[in-house]
């Protein structure tokens, strides 16, 4: 096992943001595929056509975590532009995210019966898998932004 050290040149902090952008570049990836086999049923059945559209509301709000990231790479985690960023990813994500996949959810369900078995299954695994990462994701956002850890509480106390 190796271990990093920081040394003159700061290698560590650059091999911590090529590790970062290499998660972002994975995260594209992944958002790629995940667009292309999700509305590759509603391109080739040319059905659904308006509830795919609906489900890439949910990447409005993917350029705020991206520009989170930027920022967070940037070593500007503790300014204004930042903050504003915060509070503006927790709006689209509550808007175009939760809201969006609990409205997906609530129509594939009441569709049920004209959806066919296949394209029903698909949507309802991919929602749920969206609704738990969802979940966990913002929770993490929150954790991370606004509300401080016992630890960090009690650095402020002891300056």
């Amino acid at each position: 096992m190796t271990t990093c050290s920081t040394g003159p040149t700061g290698r560590r902090d650059e091999g911590k943001r090529f590790l970062s952008l290499q998660r972002l570049r994975g995260f594209s990836q992944t958002l790629l595929t995940r667009v292309i086999t999700c509305f590759g049923i509603s391109v080739f059945s040319c059905r659904y056509v308006g509830f795919a559209v609906v489900a890439l509301l949910v990447e409005i709000n993917s350029v705020f975590l991206h520009l989170r990231q930027v920022l967070r790479m940037a070593n500007l985690a503790k300014t204004t532009v930042y903050r504003v960023n915060s509070m503006l990813n927790l709006g689209t994500y509550m808007v175009f995210r939760i809201t969006t996949l609990a409205w997906m959810t609530r129509w594939l369900v009441l569709n049920r019966d004209n959806v066919p078995l296949f394209s029903y299954t698909v949507g309802s695994v991919g929602l749920a898998i969206m609704t738990a990462m969802n979940i966990v994701l913002f929770y993490r956002l929150l954790h991370s932004d606004f509300l401080k850890s016992t630890r960090e509480a009690k650095k402020e106390k002891e300056m």
